[in-house]
């Protein structure tokens, strides 16, 4: 995604007031980053969580039967991330994301190289998605990049038809 594609949405987000954050894992806050690289974006933008470790999720107020439950690496804990970061920052649109960059993570059974769930807030509306694909080869930032990109290709499209 071109990088002023990005700006543009957060731009547009500006222009209406619309405020946004992030509880990012496997993107380790590059969403966050993308957000702050346009000029004016502290008028939309409280702040984010960047929560590695499942602890971390759960101190800032994930649920934890949900990972429990449906596993760090779900549609459903991606959601509980969005709804958290939502309901502790008083943002209209909250993004929550979790996923596996490179290698399996050891500490999660239920982690599958190439797989990234994310969620998007809009309001109470809650935009779930699964991303796969093959990153062998790749780097860690390389992969960064391209789930935070998927996230503002959504995240645009949601905009566009909520607009």
């Amino acid at each position: 995604m071109n990088p002023n594609t990005i700006d543009s949405i957060i731009k547009q987000l500006i222009a209406s007031h619309t405020t946004i954050s992030t509880m990012e894992s496997c993107t380790s806050g590059l969403i966050a980053s993308l957000i702050t690289d346009t000029e004016g974006a502290s008028a939309i933008f409280p702040g984010g969580y960047v929560t590695y470790l499942n602890e971390t999720k759960v101190l800032v107020g994930v649920d934890p039967s949900v990972i429990k439950i449906h596993g760090v690496y779900s549609p459903e804990c991606a959601e509980a991330m969005a709804r958290t970061v939502q309901e502790n920052l008083h943002t209209a649109i909250a993004i929550g994301i979790t996923g596996t960059t490179g290698n399996l993570d050891p500490n999660n059974a239920d982690s599958v190289q190439g797989v990234v769930y994310f969620c998007i807030l809009y309001k109470a509306q809650a935009h779930t998605f699964t991303f796969q694909t093959n990153v062998s080869g790749m780097t860690r930032h390389e992969i960064k990049q391209l789930y935070a990109e998927q996230v503002f290709a959504e995240l645009e499209m949601i905009l566009t038809s909520s607009l």
